[in-house]
C-alpha cells in the first residue's frame, strides 16, 4: 500500500510537470530538409452574389468614362470604380456592352475578356481592365470569436487567414480546424490538422474559398471550464488533496489492524 502510494504521487508530480503535445504548430518539421512544392491552388472563380470593381482606363478618358458610371468604390490608386454584384444567372449589367458572364471565371480571364472584347469592337482601343474582388469573404467561427474575413486577392492560404484572426489562442483545438465549403452545388467537409506539416500543406483546404466556414474547436480543457466543476480534476489542488485523502485512509486503516 506504501508503495502504491508513493506510485501515485510520483504519477501526480509527473503528470503536473509534463508539456502538453496539442499546442505547437508544425511539429513534424524538418529543419534543413527541401522537398518540392507543387502548388494546387486555385485563383477564386466568380459565383453569383459576390461583387466585383470593375474600372476601365485608356489615354482618351471621354472614352472610359461611359464604363465608369458607378463612383462606390475606391481603388488602391485612388481612382474610382464600378461596382457590380453578380446576378442569379452569374452575369453583370455592364454599360454599353449589356450582359456579360462572369460567373465560373477567375479575375484574369474577366479582365482578358472586357479587355479582348473593348479593343475588339474598337469601343476603346487601348483599354486597360482592372477587375478587384470587393464583396469575398471567409467566415471563421469558434474560438476566433466569429469575425468575417474579406478577401481581396486571389489566393489565400489557411495560415493567412488564421494570421488576419490573431492566431489561435492556447485554448484552440489544433488538430481538426473544420473547413465546410459548398461548390458547384456540393457541400465539402475538410480537417486540417496543424500540428503537421504534410497534413496542412496536401489538404484541398490549404487555400481558403470564398463563403468558406472555418469552425476552430475548443479544446478538452476549455470545454471542461464551461462546466461547474468541469476543470476540477485538471486542478494540482484536486490531486494533492487526493493524496492527502488516500494516506489518510492508509494511516486509519494501518492503526485500526494493529
Amino acid at each position: 500500500m506504501k508503495r502504491l502510494a508513493y506510485l501515485l504521487l510520483l504519477v501526480i508530480i509527473l503528470a503536473s510537470c509534463s508539456a502538453p503535445k496539442n499546442i505547437a504548430y508544425f511539429q513534424d518539421r524538418n529543419p534543413g530538409s527541401q522537398e518540392e512544392v507543387t502548388v494546387n491552388a486555385v485563383p477564386f472563380k466568380v459565383r453569383p452574389g459576390d461583387r466585383l470593381s470593375i474600372y476601365v482606363k485608356s489615354r482618351n478618358s471621354q472614352l472610359t468614362n461611359q464604363f465608369n458610371l458607378y463612383t462606390t468604390v475606391q481603388q488602391n490608386g485612388g481612382s474610382n470604380a464600378s461596382s457590380y454584384i453578380v446576378d442569379d444567372n452569374g452575369e453583370i449589367q455592364f454599360p454599353v456592352l449589356g450582359n456579360i458572364k462572369v460567373a465560373g471565371k477567375n479575375r484574369q480571364e474577366i479582365i482578358n475578356f472586357l479587355s479582348d472584347t473593348l479593343r475588339s469592337t474598337q469601343l476603346v482601343d487601348d483599354a486597360i481592365v482592372q477587375v478587384e474582388y470587393t464583396g469575398l469573404y471567409v467566415t471563421v467561427l469558434g474560438q476566433s470569436g466569429g469575425r468575417r474575413i474579406n478577401i481581396d486577392k486571389d489566393k489565400l492560404t489557411l495560415f493567412e487567414l488564421i494570421a488576419m484572426c490573431g492566431d489561435l489562442n492556447m485554448d484552440s483545438k489544433r488538430q481538426n480546424i473544420l473547413i465546410i465549403r459548398e461548390e458547384d452545388g456540393v457541400r465539402s467537409q475538410y480537417e486540417v490538422d496543424l500540428t503537421t506539416m504534410k497534413n496542412v500543406y496536401e489538404s484541398p483546404a490549404y487555400y481558403v474559398h470564398q463563403n468558406d466556414i472555418v469552425y476552430i474547436e475548443p479544446s478538452d480543457k476549455a470545454k471542461r471550464s464551461s462546466t461547474v466543476n468541469g476543470n476540477l480534476f485538471q486542478t494540482w489542488g484536486f490531486w494533492t488533496g487526493l493524496t492527502g485523502l488516500f494516506m489518510s485512509v492508509y494511516s486509519l486503516i494501518n492503526l485500526f489492524v494493529k
